[in-house]
């Protein structure tokens, strides 16, 4: 059976057209009778429409645009305001350990930021930099 708005190929069973989604309307004749024209030739149907196939511009996700007057704040990840202190501490120890306790405040550097960096929501922004910044400076 062929659909009569795409003209693509169902099976007998289908109720609906697989390509366009349309109801198939059943066959009122049966097979092997055709109806016959004013003039007593056979009726020949015309071909179904051709859809023009997919194109890229048309239907698939549409992304809703904001009206010009309504303006929505871009959310922002929520800072740890701790974390961003301890690594920055970090820093300060890491920058003290090359003037006083070098062994002592590198270490010390190097635990803060890893105490940081070990919580998966500080893994960005600020405070991974501090974090990592500590970690650095307390190595070298």
């Amino acid at each position: 059976m062929f659909c009569g708005e795409c003209g693509t190929q169902n099976p007998d069973t289908n109720q609906f057209c697989k390509n366009c989604g349309r109801p198939l309307r059943k066959a009122q004749q049966p097979l092997g009778t055709q109806p016959m024209g004013t003039n007593g030739t056979p009726y020949v149907a015309p071909p179904p429409a051709q859809s023009p196939g997919y194109l890229p511009g048309e239907g698939g996700i549409q992304t809703p645009v904001p009206k010009e007057g309504s303006a929505s704040p871009v959310e922002l990840p929520p800072r740890d305001k701790k974390m961003l202190v301890l690594g920055i501490v970090g820093i300060l120890f890491g920058i003290g350990s090359f003037l006083r306790y070098p062994y002592l405040l590198a270490i010390l550097a190097i635990v803060m930021g890893g105490v940081v960096i070990a919580k998966p929501e500080n893994r960005k922004g600020a405070v991974l930099i501090a974090a990592c910044i500590a970690i650095l400076i307390g190595i070298v």
